[in-house]
């Protein structure tokens, strides 16, 4: 792996730039001690600490620079006149000054003073006292703390020595808080490796310099003598012609490997990304071939240090890093070689090697989707299979690669691999089934080998390929697949409606499924195509089927933090949703509104045509895994993911990520949240400790339940701009949450005036309802005195009564779980009547309770005005008017000697509940 060091300055010496240049490849922090001095020196130690990266000290050693100047620049035009002095002034055009004040000691006439790589060369021409006069051979622009290089009359550069005082106190305190590298510079020979030596001791690593013809000359000695070597390319180019650079790094660094030392490679590696945030061509093939020629470090120097992109260059250098180690380790004398290895790679072509992000599952993603156009008459020629939506969307996601290695849907083989092993038949982990099944008369017209068309509203929209039709056990998958057989669970409900058939083999698609969301439908490759244009190679998926509340919010900022990601990719499902759940028109417009809120050029918001599988912790691995292909590098997963009900812990769908540790994306577990009113923040459960009472809860399901009341949530709950949203659209009558048609169950209750039926209709209801079951009550009392005021008490008129009773059941029976008619129904004939209207759904509850409680208890008063005479025909205490009780009620409760909650236990455990 090749190392890649970044100098350390003000665009990246905070805890949090640095900890993203290390999440994306920095692997050492630099300090440039020619730039700065003891006191950043202090600052960056326990900032690399806290950051767990290891440091260099790159000393400045005999090096001259020019000082300090009145303005930013200082331009000289040829045969101008200038003075150079050693103190420390402010200079101009007219006289400078250059340090340390050694070297202006050292000048002779004749001496040639080349300034910032020659851009100013000036020519010694008289000692005046202790200043210097020069004249200007080759005019320029002048800037502060610029390296210069002095050459006597024969072109033998002039020298200090190789450690300065600064340099000497700098690494004593270096050295005392546990610094154990440090960059030499200039070392010339062995014996300013040795001096070097001597101050670091055996603990600090010694990485020489070499920058100078000096150092060329005695290459071997220093190479001996060093731990590692620098080509410092700039301050060389200064001594040797810049076309002979590339070369003499390939020299430097092949004679260092023959000693096993390790070589670094610094100066203008992405200099234009200083300013740019994509390098040149040229940059990027110098950095391929230093990298090629053996180098084990790229140093980043001003692209870090004071550049505009110091994270964009770490990224793009591990980029190239990546790119270049497809070869490394194959000779890269001979060509033919690595061509043929590039070739094994297919890299021209393909999209995946090397690439910025995470690999699409199983090593690449699939496209199934149909290259050449069909003819009409070949169409025309297929046999035909009708598929609904769901079938129409997992064949979509299987062809845009969504599903990749899936390319159609599972024959039995591969099947049975996912239920008893969750990894396909070649190893490569999966956990859902993707099934296409079909009834006995279509089986048995299909032929293996057979290409089909799948049809959606009259049209052919895909091409299956018959590999296999065979028959399955639903039980036997329902226990292995949900876990279970309740057909309580929604999954085994799912499976149990499915046909006795299944096919497996693959499909093509012809067409992409039409949705009024299309433009938020990104495919796996266009996701990718987003993330590789914005540089980002670390990416949280989110999967939701929810608006957007402050919880959601927390999380999806916190995983973006703590994984220190380029960005985020919200991905909610527009698929089947069970009751309850938003509709997905206003889970995007809810998304819409975060646009301004998120951090600018951090999230990109997509959705997923898919559906529930309702599979808990194997869901969990299935939506990681789809995310995966969209090119997430980390995914987020919450307490009860994927859940259903209490058929799984809540945390089942954390733990299953621990059995697939090769899965290729990271989980971000994340237990409950909630608002702490003291803190005034949003809080992980598990990283910090609150009592009971300072914490608030926030959840969908409350969300949904406020909101359905016309109460808004508090903004901590949920930002207002989203619940004024979702309110207003309420007050609308618009369908904010998926509403299905139901078939509701009628529970007539029959028995006398005062057996208990209202009271236990409303504590039933409550009880349903708290099982989300929606539950509307009839009361005979209520309709008679609104609805029925004509009505009075004759047969003929209970009769009506009843009827009309029952045909309004009839018609609520589609908005409703359970209808509940708390009535007396004293007649068979009239119950009859309502059990033949209403149909399967009728359920006669005959509360048994005798006439002697009823009338101990007379609620109504009814029985007492009975016997005073008031009331001559009341059912079942008047000899004319009879009761008749139920011979052959579904259920029959007796509320002499229970209580309430008894009898409602006896109708929920009917009902099994």
């Amino acid at each position: 792996m090749v190392d890649i060091v970044c100098t350390l300055g003000p665009s990246c010496d905070t805890v949090e730039i640095l900890q993203e240049m290390k999440a994306s490849g920095m692997t050492f922090a630099r300090i440039n001690t020619s730039h700065v001095g003891l006191d950043y020196v202090k600052k960056a130690i326990p900032l690399c600490e806290q950051v767990g990266v290891p440091l260099i000290i790159d000393t400045a050693g005999a090096q001259v620079r020019t000082g300090d100047l009145e303005k930013s620049v200082a331009a000289f035009e040829e045969g101008d006149y200038v003075l150079i002095t050693g103190c420390n002034i402010r200079g101009n055009n007219k006289e400078i000054n250059l340090w340390p004040s050694e070297m202006v000691k050292q000048l002779e006439p004749g001496d040639m003073i080349s300034i910032d790589f020659d851009a100013l060369l000036l020519s010694v021409i008289e000692i005046i006292g202790d200043k210097v006069r020069a004249k200007v051979v080759n005019g320029g622009v002048m800037g502060r703390n610029k390296s210069v290089v002095v050459t006597d009359r024969y072109g033998v550069k002039r020298e200090l020595p190789s450690l300065s005082e600064q340099d000497k106190e700098i690494l004593r305190y270096s050295i005392e808080n546990g610094i154990k590298y440090v960059a030499a510079s200039f070392m010339n020979s062995s014996d300013d490796v040795k001096e070097v030596k001597k101050v670091l001791g055996n603990k600090v690593k010694i990485i020489s310099k070499v920058e100078s013809k000096k150092a060329l000359a005695n290459l071997n000695e220093i190479i001996e003598l060093s731990d590692f070597i620098l080509i410092d390319r700039g301050d060389l180019s200064k001594e040797i012609s810049i076309e002979r650079i590339p070369l003499t790094q390939k020299i430097i660094i092949k004679t260092a490997s023959n000693f096993k030392i390790p070589v670094f490679v610094a100066t203008n590696l992405l200099e234009s990304m200083s300013e740019k945030r994509t390098p040149t061509r040229a940059e990027a093939n110098d950095v391929i071939n230093t990298i090629l020629d053996g180098a084990k470090g790229l140093v980043l120097a001003g692209e870090t240090a004071v550049g505009k992109y110091p994270l964009e260059c770490v990224k793009m250098l591990a980029k190239l890093v990546e790119h270049s180690e497809l070869v490394t380790n194959i000779d890269i004398d001979n060509g033919d070689s690595v061509l043929k290895r590039l070739e094994e790679l297919n890299y021209i072509s393909s999209e995946t090697i090397a690439g910025n992000l995470v690999k699409a599952h199983g090593g690449r993603l699939v496209n199934r989707m149909l290259k050449k156009a069909l003819s009409q008459n070949y169409i025309d020629s297929l046999y035909k299979i009708k598929i609904d939506e769901n079938k129409y969307m997992d064949a979509e996601q299987i062809a845009i690669g969504a599903f990749s290695p899936i390319e159609g849907f599972m024959t039995q083989k591969e099947l049975d691999s996912v239920l008893n092993n969750m990894r396909l038949s070649t190893g490569v982990v999966w956990t859902i089934p993707i099934l296409f099944d079909i009834n006995s008369q279509t089986a048995n017209e299909l032929l293996q080998g057979q290409q089909v068309g799948l049809m959606f509203e009259d049209e052919v929209v895909a091409l299956f390929d018959v590999e296999e039709i065979y028959t399955y056990n639903k039980n036997e998958i329902a226990v292995k697949w949900f876990g279970t057989t309740s057909i309580e669970h929604p999954g085994v409900i799912m499976l149990n409606k499915m046909d006795e058939y299944l096919v497996g083999g693959k499909i093509t698609l012809i067409k992409r499924k039409p949705s009024k969301f299309k433009e938020y439908e990104l495919t796996p490759s266009q996701a990718r195509k987003i993330f590789e244009e914005k540089g980002w190679s670390k990416i949280v998926g989110f999967h939701t089927r929810n608006a957007i509340h402050r919880s959601h919010e927390f999380l999806q900022m916190d995983a973006m933090y703590k994984v220190h990601a380029d960005g985020l990719f919200i991905h909610p499902i527009i698929g089947q949703k069970k009751e309850g759940d938003f509709n997905s028109e206003f889970i995007i417009k809810s998304y819409e509104l975060m646009a301004n809120i998120y951090p600018k050029g951090k999230v990109v918001f997509g959705t997923f045509s898919t559906f529930s599988r309702y599979a808990g912790p194997r869901e969990a691995i299935f939506t990681a895994i789809c995310r995966k292909n969209f090119g997430c590098s980390h995914f987020i997963v919450g307490r009860d993911h994927t859940g259903v009900k209490d058929f799984y812990h809540p945390r089942a769908s954390h733990e299953i990520f621990d059995k697939f540790p090769d899965l290729g994306i990271q989980p971000i577990i994340y237990d409950k949240v909630f608002y702490s009113k003291s803190l005034d923040s949003h809080i992980h459960e598990k990283e910090m400790q609150f009592t009971e009472e300072d914490k608030l809860q926030i959840s969908g399901t409350q969300a949904r339940n406020m909101l359905i009341n016309y109460v808004q949530p508090p903004s901590w709950f949920m930002r207002p701009e989203i619940s004024n949203m979702l309110l207003e659209a309420i007050k609308e009558d618009k369908e904010v949450f998926v509403s299905f048609k139901r078939n509701a169950k009628v529970i007539w209750f029959t028995g006398l005036s005062g057996s208990g039926k209202t009271t236990i209709a409303l504590e039933l209801k409550k009880k349903l309802e708290s099982e989300r079951k929606k539950t509307e009550i009839i009361d005979g009392d209520v309709i008679r005195n609104t609805l029925h005021k004509s009505l009075g008490f004759s047969r003929e008129d209970i009769y009506m009564n009843n009827k009309l009773i029952a045909e309004l059941c009839k018609q609520k029976e589609s908005k409703f779980d359970f209808i509940l008619v708390p009535i007396i129904s004293p007649y068979k004939e009239n119950r009859e009547m309502a059990r033949n209207l209403i149909g399967e759904n009728f359920i006669e509850l005959f509360i048994s309770t005798p006439l002697e409680e009823c009338a101990k208890r007379d609620v109504k008063g009814l029985y007492e005005k009975a016997k005073n005479g008031e009331i001559t025909n009341l059912i079942g205490f008047s000899e004319s008017n009879p009761y008749e009780a139920p011979q052959n009620a579904n259920l029959i409760i007796n509320t002499t000697n229970i209580e309430i909650e008894d009898a409602v236990s006896q109708i929920l455990s009917f009902l099994n509940f």
